[in-house]
C-alpha cells in the first residue's frame, strides 16, 4: 500500500472538489499524483465518502445511525467487512472534511460530498419522502477495490464459536434426517 502524503491528500482532494470536473478528469489527474493505481482508486472512492460521512453526520438532528465501515469483496467474490479505520486515506480525508465542512470552502466541500454512494443515498431516500429520524446507513459497497487491500479483521470469538455450534449442530439435523 503506497503511502499518501498530507500533500498528495490535499491536492486529490483539490481536484476532486472542482466544479464541473468529469469522472475522467478525476481519474487522469489522481492517477499523476500516485505511483500506484489502486492508491488512485482508493482516493477516488475514499475521499468523497469521508466527505459525506461529514455531511451525513450533520443531517437528521444526530438521530441518524452512521455506518462504521465499508465492504469490498475479495477474489472469491465474497464481500468482506472492514471499519473505516482500515483505510488511512478516509481516516486522513474525514479530518480535512471536518475542516472544511466549518471553515469552507462550501462549494468545495458540497461538490465532493455529493459523488458520495452514501450522499447518493441519502438524497434518494429525501426525494423519496423518506423520514431520516432513526434511519440507519451502511458504509459504502465497494467495488474497485479488493478485500486483499486491507488486512483481515479478527472475527470476535463469541461469532466464531456461534458459527462452529450452528455449522455442528445443522450437520447432525441432515444426519439424523437421512438416517
Amino acid at each position: 500500500m503506497e503511502i499518501v502524503t498530507p500533500a498528495i491528500l490535499s491536492q486529490a482532494i483539490e481536484i476532486i472538489g472542482e466544479i464541473g470536473i468529469s469522472n475522467e478528469d478525476i481519474e487522469a489527474r489522481v492517477s499523476r499524483l500516485v505511483s500506484d493505481a489502486m492508491t488512485a482508486r482508493r482516493l477516488i472512492d475514499f475521499i468523497p465518502e469521508a466527505f459525506g460521512m461529514v455531511l451525513l453526520s450533520h443531517v437528521g438532528n444526530g438521530k441518524v445511525v452512521m455506518p462504521t465501515g465499508f465492504q469490498a469483496r475479495n477474489k472469491d467474490e465474497k464481500w468482506k467487512s472492514f471499519p473505516f479505520s482500515s483505510e488511512p486515506i478516509f481516516v486522513a480525508a474525514f479530518t480535512a472534511a471536518q475542516t472544511m465542512f466549518q471553515n469552507g470552502p462550501r462549494v468545495a466541500f458540497e461538490a465532493i460530498a455529493n459523488r458520495s454512494s452514501t450522499v447518493q443515498a441519502l438524497n434518494n431516500a429525501l426525494h423519496q419522502g423518506a423520514n431520516l429520524d432513526g434511519a440507519t446507513f451502511s458504509g459504502p459497497a465497494l467495488i474497485g477495490i479488493p478485500a486483499e487491500v486491507y488486512p483481515p479483521v479478527k472475527e470476535k470469538l463469541l461469532n466464531v464459536l456461534l458459527d462452529k455450534c450452528f455449522s455442528w449442530r445443522l450437520k447432525r439435523l441432515k444426519k439424523s434426517r437421512s438416517a
